[in-house]
């Protein structure tokens, strides 16, 4: 399995994306406010008000127009778009603006004579080095043609800056000048330095980067699916499946995938769970199992094989008797089974949450349940609640609890049962953070009482929501056993810390559990006898594996240190621009 330090390595510079405003209006805005802002700072330069007026006309002109020159100029790259654009302007303006307040600073401190031409062209060579880094890394620009683009705009900025009467002599600025080359250079230099990061395993980390943001912010999953798929392997995966025959009634489907729903939206398999739930009719609980991103589907053609290959799913249990559920707490954690003549399901909860569980935990657990004479078991991460990695001494207590909830399982007699079932596809409530299969409950009645399992279409539950949920329900005479997410990464590319919205991040915590109180209500009243079918499926498809994400990461780390010393160097370097100019 893979590696949980590779995915939150990953995960953790995600907040990077966030950097820039939400909208690029904002960011026109904060372009246009930092031009004029530069303008009025030299206007001691200018002899007359009307001077200042016709500079600060062409600064807002010079702007404006250069978010489409720029756009005409990058034609071809591969991410290129106006609101990148925009956004790139926002901070290379804004870093020209820091640059001249600090630099008036420095003469305040430094007692120096007001020779603001002189961080005035500190400012391009910041606001160009600037641009030349995101637009070699980000927008996919060739090395040489970055360069010539990033001075293009700010050359032309910096003309309008100068009194139209005066001239600039280039020797006269010769510090500034040497300097901000170095700048540039050092931004040259980590341009090659972090584009190699990830070689030989990676040829080009600034083309993930470029396919990654094609698929993340405009939906365009191809660059990124073929990324994947040429790094991907062929696996032989099972799905377990329990289907329930209703009398009068449609069929429902219990699945549980050994896939993992992601890795992102919409590449490969994210909305995987929304896929299942049509494939079975709308009539499907698609659960989490034990597994992680290194079983994602690499593209959206590998999930369609593997949804194909569900229809020679072959029968190993049939029957028409269950046991009543039983739970099992512990300081940490609630377990929740029940048995179909030997085919267990058996649901995993933290209460205060936790990342995707080790394979380990489902092995030891499988065995066990092997050697207690059960025939079959679906172990489900319920994935209700947003944590960390749980530590070895709780993966023992969960291993331990899991061998005495089977024990006790064991021991319970069998019973016929009814099943109710109902979605919210066709109710009033419309949830932000769920996918496309909305919420769902199953409902068992068993010796004339309801045990009902909540499901969400998302990924995760905020902390403290299922709590709330179970309580709500109990309240009012419903016995809710639990709650499960599907972890469906189809809502993701949020911007939030974590890049999604789990349940009860947007909505509010009471209209989620009035959802499943109405939703709960009719599960109940179309409870109706069943019979069960206990079914394997097995597909042969390409995953991701473990070493991609290694790699990523890999990556991913050493581009982050070669930046670090980058930015360093930059910073010592702009210092003494400041200083000595």
């Amino acid at each position: 399995m893979i590696s949980e330090d590779s995915v939150t390595d990953i995960h953790k510079r995600w907040y990077f994306t966030l950097l820039n405003p939400s909208s690029y209006k904002t960011s026109a805005v904060i372009s246009i406010i930092a031009s004029l802002g530069i303008i009025a700072i030299n206007d001691n330069s200018y002899g007359h008000l009307t001077d200042l007026i016709i500079h600060s006309i062409v600064a807002i002109g010079i702007t404006t127009g250069g978010f489409f020159l720029d756009l005409f100029l990058l034609k071809g790259t591969p991410t290129n778009k106006l609101s990148k654009v925009i956004h790139v302007t926002a901070f290379a303006t804004s870093l020209w603006l820091v640059t001249i307040l600090l630099g008036l600073l420095s003469i305040s401190i430094f007692n120096k004579y007001p020779y603001l031409v002189n961080y005035n062209f500190e400012g391009l060579f910041i606001a160009s080095g600037l641009r030349y880094g995101i637009f070699v890394s980000v927008f996919g620009s060739k090395i040489f043609r970055s360069i010539l683009i990033s001075f293009i705009i700010p050359t032309i900025f910096f003309i309008n800056i100068l009194p139209y009467s005066s001239s600039f002599i280039l020797v006269s600025h010769l510090n500034a000048l040497v300097l901000g080359s170095m700048v540039f250079a050092i931004g040259i230099v980590w341009s090659v330095l972090a584009d190699r990061a990830g070689y030989p395993n990676l040829e080009s980390t600034f083309k993930i980067l470029q396919a990654f943001l094609s698929a993340w912010t405009e939906s365009k999953q191809e660059k990124m699916e073929r990324i994947f798929e040429s790094r991907s392997k062929l696996n032989n995966i099972k799905t377990r499946m329990i289907k329930f025959e209703r009398q009068n009634e449609k069929q429902v489907f219990i699945v549980l995938p050994d896939i993992h729903p992601g890795p992102f939206n919409p590449i490969g398999g994210s909305n995987l769970p929304h896929k299942l739930f049509n494939f079975f009719e709308d009539s499907a609980v698609v659960l989490h199992s034990i597994s992680d991103h290194s079983l994602n589907l690499p593209t959206s053609s590998e999930v369609k094989k593997y949804l194909e290959s569900l229809k020679a799913a072959s029968i190993r249990n049939k029957g028409n008797e269950c046991t009543s559920p039983i739970q099992t707490r512990s300081n940490a954690f609630t377990l929740t089974c029940l048995d179909f003549k030997g085919s267990v399901i058996l649901i995993i909860s933290k209460d205060s949450g936790m990342e995707d569980l080790p394979y380990m935990i489902r092995e030891k657990i499988e065995q066990y349940s092997v050697e207690l004479g059960f025939s079959d078991i679906m172990i489900v991460d319920a994935h209700n609640a947003m944590g960390k990695k749980i530590p070895l001494e709780e993966e023992k207590m969960l291993v331990d609890l899991a061998f005495s909830s089977l024990r006790a399982l064991k021991t319970q007699q069998y019973h016929q049962y009814k099943i109710g079932y109902a979605t919210s596809m066709n109710s009033e409530f419309k949830i932000l953070e769920l996918g496309g299969a909305g919420i769902g409950v199953v409902n068992f009645q068993i010796n004339n009482e309801n045990h009902l399992i909540g499901w969400a279409d998302s990924n995760n539950l905020v902390n403290g929501l299922r709590d709330k949920i179970l309580k709500d329900l109990k309240e009012q005479g419903i016995n809710m056993l639990d709650i499960c997410s599907s972890d469906t990464h189809s809502s993701s590319g949020k911007r939030t810390r974590q890049g999604y919205y789990a349940l009860g991040d947007v909505t509010s915590n009471e209209d989620i559990s009035r959802a499943f109180r109405d939703i709960s209500m009719m599960a109940i009243s179309n409870t109706t006898s069943s019979t069960f079918s206990f079914m394997d499926s097995y597909s042969q498809i390409k995953l991701m594996g473990k070493d991609q994400f290694d790699n990523y990461a890999s990556a991913l780390n050493k581009s982050m240190n070669i930046t670090k010393i980058s930015l360093g160097i930059t910073v010592v370097l702009y210092v003494m621009m400041l200083v000595i100019s």
